[in-house]
């Protein structure tokens, strides 16, 4: 049975940093049409490395295998060049659940913050370009 997808998002880039705005509740149907978008621009911008910047103030959580499909999605990324993410977050529960994920995995620089531009700062303090 096929679903439709739940999450939308929309892409921005400064810089050598994309910006990924999440909302609503993401089903695996909604990750997966996330994925094939966010592969082809990574694939278009073709940098050497870059960083995520995952604005997550008004995602609302998603299913369990869309979580798990997620954690792929970070794996492929760092594979092609993602050196840091950086966490927008309204919220300790959502910061302590997106941490979940990346516990005990050897992954990129990833931080949370209140705000873009605080991020925006420590992106720059990595060596990556923010404009």
């Amino acid at each position: 049975m096929k679903f439709e997808a739940h999450g939308s998002f929309d892409f921005s880039i400064k810089g050598e940093i994309f910006i990924i705005r999440f909302f609503h509740k993401w089903n695996l149907e909604g990750a997966k049409a996330f994925f094939t978008q966010y592969k082809e621009l990574i694939r278009h911008c073709n940098f050497k490395k870059f960083g995520v910047l995952s604005d997550l103030k008004q995602f609302e959580g998603g299913t369990p295998d869309a979580i798990e499909f997620f954690e792929g999605i970070s794996t492929w990324a760092q594979e092609n060049g993602q050196v840091a993410r950086a966490l927008i977050l309204d919220s300790g529960l959502k910061e302590f659940t997106i941490h979940q994920i990346d516990k005990g995995k050897k992954r990129f620089h990833i931080r949370a913050f209140s705000d873009e531009a605080e991020a925006l700062v420590w992106f720059e303090s990595l060596g990556l370009a923010v404009s």
